[in-house]
């Protein structure tokens, strides 16, 4: 599924681990991060922590055939938004059912958190679709919020570099993401009007 690069210093270091110890050490690393970006759509500590919970049981699940390459970062972030884009429609569905029982929540909200993750989700893919390296750099700075500095320390490349893998996947995002990012600002907008 996911194939093994030893070409990063950091991909490297989890080559000698069993799978039991690279889901622990995946969880490490990526459970708080995931948490706080879910947090920040949903609204809701206790859903975006359980969502993150089960897309970690399914990693636990494939851990035989689980190995590091750089992909496994965007790898989970996507199966977490897609959780939760699955979760909010089934938030939809109930919401609806309980308006026929006179319980009137904030669609509006339920329906805009839906819209958010379909383009969250289509930002992964374009993120995705981005050179190994640049998504590597990309990835590193937006998602671990690491400086270029520390890109370029773990990466054993120059700050100009890193600047240079910066400037193509922003480019290329905003090439591919325009409509989404149209949307997405008139959605936003609805919410003074």
């Amino acid at each position: 599924m996911i194939a093994e690069n030893s070409g990063s210093p950091t991909l490297s270091l989890y080559a000698s681990l069993s799978p039991e110890e690279k889901v622990e050490a995946l969880f490490r690393q990526f459970y708080a991060p995931l948490c706080k970006s879910l947090y920040r759509t949903l609204r809701d500590a206790s859903f975006a922590e359980d969502i993150v919970q089960e897309v970690f049981l399914k990693v636990w699940e494939i851990r035989g055939t689980l190995q590091m390459d750089q992909a496994i970062q965007a790898y989970l972030y996507r199966s977490c938004y897609n959780a939760a884009l699955n979760f909010l429609k089934k938030q939809k569905s109930r919401t609806e059912i309980d308006m026929l029982d006179a319980v009137l929540p904030d669609t509006d909200t339920a329906e805009k958190q839906i819209s958010l993750l379909e383009t969250e989700n289509q930002i992964l893919q374009a993120i995705d679709a981005l050179p190994p390296k640049t998504k590597l750099v990309f990835s590193m700075s937006r998602f671990e919020e690491l400086s270029y500095k520390e890109i370029a320390d773990r990466l054993d490349i120059s700050i100009k570099s890193v600047e240079k893998h910066m400037g193509i996947a922003l480019q290329r995002l905003r090439e591919n993401l325009k409509e989404y990012l149209v949307g997405l600002v008139l959605l936003l907008i609805s919410d003074f009007f």
